[in-house]
């Protein structure tokens, strides 16, 4: 087999300066005053996830403005990449943003030798590495025009970028895809449980009365052997990180000696997770055997035909949830007062329906996300490969070499 430097030989090194049409940065300065509910939408840093313009929260200024922010106006087919924060996540403008503005993002407008796509991709690819080596700043890094335009590519010709982008694009195609149907679903099952819960009054009972209501615990950090154990162990930022309710993974993982350190249970699979501190009413339901730190309330109904139900329930009582927090440093909502809040319970036929309805929206939603997990995997592992050139798409239909061999 060729070596990996006489498989990409014929790649060019360049510049991004001398391939892009341009490389600019959005408006930085104050913008709150000039934020509207609709409008021109305004993106910001925490807009642009990798591969991927996020539309939550976005924020709209008026055209008039927009038409004098010309500078940062941006078009389909533009790339935009983070400054500050996590300087170097890079997403192209979709075409469903004919028009929009920006703050704060580096904006690259490529030439007619550079795609976008794949432009993205590289990015994305070089954050941790060539980017991380371009920040600059003493207080707070970040990722300027020159640092842009310096950025060394290794180019491949146009042809082979478009391939590389078609196939890895398919692949985040079909995420968004997901993601769509995945938002719809949710949507759907809460205007059910809206519909439901619409003509019900808070019973006598209570969330204690109802539900097993637990919460969590830390195992000593300094203990190693509590540590790197197949036990999934939850914080609120594996929650609020989550692109819908459910929970399969954590970023760290705690022993059984560890699960006997703290005051966690380790709770059943299907068990409601909701944050109760800084962040409260971020949900999750546990798609395994799951411990949790001391940031949770876990609820599990004594009777499981109603648990679907104190989901629902408890994502729509978030405002009053708040509204019982406290605390000087961050707010929290203490387990014993959440126990003792009222709670809207249906006869039995309602719940059976609502389960009927309900039941088979989650069930598709959390094989959703799984997918979209295995195809994120596959994404990120082509990934390096083929902007290294390791891995090689041609033009002939479905052929795809490693180094000059064909596969």
């Amino acid at each position: 087999m060729s070596s990996w430097s006489d498989s990409v030989d014929e790649w060019r090194k360049v510049r991004l300066g001398e391939v892009a049409a341009d490389v600019t940065v959005g408006f930085v300065g104050p913008m709150a005053s000039e934020y509207r509910d609709t409008g021109v939408p305004f993106l910001r840093s925490l807009n642009v996830r990798p591969h991927r313009i996020d539309m939550t929260d976005v924020k709209f200024i008026r055209p008039e403005f927009h038409r004098r922010l010309a500078k940062s106006a941006l078009q389909p087919g533009d790339v935009v990449t983070v400054r500050t924060g996590k300087p170097g996540q890079s997403a192209v403008v979709p075409a469903e943003l004919p028009e929009a503005n920006c703050s704060d993002l580096v904006i690259t407008r490529p030439g007619p030798n550079l795609n976008s796509r794949w432009l993205s991709y590289y990015l994305n690819w070089v954050t941790d590495t060539h980017i991380a080596a371009h920040l600059v700043g003493a207080v707070q890094q970040h990722f300027n025009v020159r640092s842009a335009q310096s950025l060394v590519l290794m180019l491949p010709d146009l042809q082979e970028q478009e391939a590389i982008a078609e196939v890895l694009g398919a692949l985040d195609e079909k995420i968004a895809a997901n993601d769509r149907q995945i938002r719809l679903a949710d949507e759907l099952a809460c205007s059910i449980f809206s519909r439901s819960a619409s003509s019900l009054e808070p019973a006598d009972q209570n969330f204690d009365d109802v539900a097993e209501v637990g919460g969590g615990g830390t195992p000593k950090t300094s203990v190693e052997e509590y540590w790197g154990g197949d036990i999934l162990w939850a914080t609120p930022t594996d929650v609020t990180a989550l692109p819908a309710p459910y929970l399969s993974k954590t970023a760290r993982t705690i022993t059984e000696a560890g699960l006997s350190a703290c005051s966690s249970a380790l709770y059943p699979e299907g068990s409601i997770l909701m944050t109760s501190r800084a962040t409260i009413g971020a949900f999750a339901m546990a798609q395994g055997p799951t411990a949790v730190n001391q940031g949770f309330i876990v609820v599990n109904a004594k009777i499981s035909a109603f648990q679907w139900w104190l989901f629902h329930e408890m994502r729509s009582r978030v405002a009053d949830f708040l509204a019982y927090a406290n605390g000087a440093t961050f707010l929290e909502l203490p387990r014993g007062r959440f126990k003792s809040l009222p709670v809207r319970l249906p006869d039995d036929d309602t719940v059976r329906s609502f389960n009927e309805a309900v039941g088979p929206l989650h069930a598709l939603t959390a094989s959703l996300v799984q997918e979209n997990e295995r195809l994120a995997s596959t994404r990120d592992e082509l990934l390096p490969l083929m902007m290294s050139g390791r891995l090689r798409v041609r033009a002939i239909p479905n052929k795809i070499t490693v180094g000059r061999h064909a596969v």
